[in-house]
Formats: C-alpha cells, structure tokens, sequence
C-alpha cells in the first residue's frame, strides 16, 4: 500500500499545527501574566502579615501591662492591710505595757 500525502495537504496540517502552537504561546504566556501577579500578591500579603505580626506583640505586651496594674492594686491594698493590723497589735501591746 502506496501512502502519498499531497503538499497542500501537508502545508494545512502544518498550518494547523502553527495555529495550535501560537495559542498555546498565548495561553502560556496569559498564565505567567498571572502567576507574576499572583506572586507580587503573595509579596503584598507576606509584608500585611508581618505588621500585624508585630502589631500583635505590641497589642499583647499592652495587655499584659494591663492585667498587672490590677494585680499591683490588689497587692498593695493587701500590704496596707498587712501594715494596718500589724499596727493595731503593736500599738496595742504597748498601749497595754504603759
């Protein structure tokens, strides 16, 4: 079995294969358009979350410095308390000795 192909049909089959390639070229070259862009988002987005990042060690540093003024309050009212009565034993053994 003689198989001949015919140039013309050989030159649309190559035409054909061009078109394909060159849209292929296109749609190739449309998804690096957009992973460039989703990379520079990425980039965005790394340094958004490296300042909330610190602002949230600011933020939590803050509130620890809150809660401890709470616990320093307490703490005093204790140490008067403390101080108080052990001024009323004090004073009065020695209202009792003279």
């Amino acid at each position: 079995m003689n198989t001949t192909v015919s140039q013309d049909f050989c030159n649309e089959r190559h035409k054909a294969l061009d078109n394909c390639l060159s849209q292929e070229k296109i749609k190739v070259t449309n998804q690096d358009t957009a992973m460039k862009s989703v990379q520079e988002a990425i980039v965005v987005l790394t340094a958004i979350q490296a300042r909330h990042d610190d602002e949230i060690d600011d933020h939590e540093g803050r509130l620890r410095g809150i809660e401890s003024i709470s616990g320093k309050r307490w703490n005093a009212v204790i140490t008067q308390m403390i101080q108080i009565g052990l001024a009323v034993v004090v004073g009065g053994l020695i209202g009792k000795l003279f």
